[in-house]
């Protein structure tokens, strides 16, 4: 992984694969940059335990990308 997709572009934290596979798979599979849960969560307008409990249910369904 690069420099450039390593971090948050709104926060600068550095994301977990976790993180990046959600938002791969909730806004745009091509992605090059990416938001942390909690400013996804923002975007989204709901709760960070919302999109933890998406990636709960893409593990579970074996989504590919969380792999």
């Amino acid at each position: 992984m690069t420099d450039h997709n390593t971090y948050c572009t709104k926060c600068k934290k550095v994301l977990i694969r976790d993180e990046i596979a959600i938002y791969l798979r909730l806004v745009n599979r091509n992605a090059k940059e990416y938001l942390c849960i909690p400013c996804l969560a923002k975007h989204f307008k709901c709760s960070e335990q919302d999109i933890q409990v998406r990636i709960k249910r893409l593990k579970e369904m074996g989504c590919t990308l969380f792999s």
